[in-house]
């Protein structure tokens, strides 16, 4: 994946490509930053109104998630704050890092439970037993070239599998620029990342929810 010693360089991440689902496919920019920061904003075209979008917007700031919603280039509407499984699926993918370097940075108990196959790839497998959050977590690395092909979120509500593919090299790290994420019971989401930006200067309140 590049290293924890090129990892540590990265502050800010900016990812801007496409999002399909349901067959429509829309804009999508996510913007990452350490420590625990993350926000994604889905640009949808307004069928009734030619040229005009709304900006459909999540983020994480490391203590609390939040949701708006906006015409593109407004300012932004009332933030609503975003709770239980919505929050915590934020705050797995804030900050800058992957998911399973995070993981293990904070001594997580992870387990290696042995070999297997993952969409016909073989690989190592990690699991990590959130108690905090009632979560099991799947990870599934090649055995080629030990990146994360995939993993697998299993909550009492739902599982989720993301599958990673198509990595590439930025200022020493790599960066998928291929998800297919696909939830029990909502179907199957993919996006693909067009640009890829490392150290973005952006300012804490990017991230900020609303105000106590």
């Amino acid at each position: 994946m590049g290293g924890l010693t090129n990892w540590s360089r990265v502050e800010s991440i900016r990812l801007a490509g496409t999002v399909e689902r349901d067959g429509q496919t829309v804009d999508i920019v996510i913007v990452k930053k350490r420590p625990e920061k993350i926000r994604a904003t889905v640009t949808v075209p307004i069928s009734e109104k030619e040229g005009e979008y709304l900006q459909l917007i999540r983020a994480h700031d490391g203590t609390n998630a939040w949701t708006a919603t906006r015409l593109a280039g407004a300012a932004e509407t009332p933030k609503t704050e975003l709770t239980g499984q919505d929050a915590q699926d934020l705050l797995a993918d804030a900050g800058v890092v992957p998911r399973l370097f995070k993981l293990w940075r904070t001594n997580k108990p992870l387990h290696y439970t042995g070999s297997g196959t993952f969409k016909g790839i073989n690989v190592h497998i990690i699991e990590f037993e959130d108690t905090a959050n009632a979560a099991h977590h799947r990870f599934y690395l090649s055995a080629k070239s030990y990146r994360t092909l995939g993993y697998e979120t299993r909550t009492e509500e739902k599982t989720v599998v993301t599958r990673l593919s198509a990595y590439k090299e930025k200022e020493g790290v790599f960066i998928p620029t291929y998800s297919e994420i696909t939830t029990e019971g909502t179907g199957r989401s993919v996006i693909r990342i067009r640009s890829i930006q490392v150290g973005v200067g952006i300012y804490a309140d990017y991230f900020r929810g609303a105000p106590d």
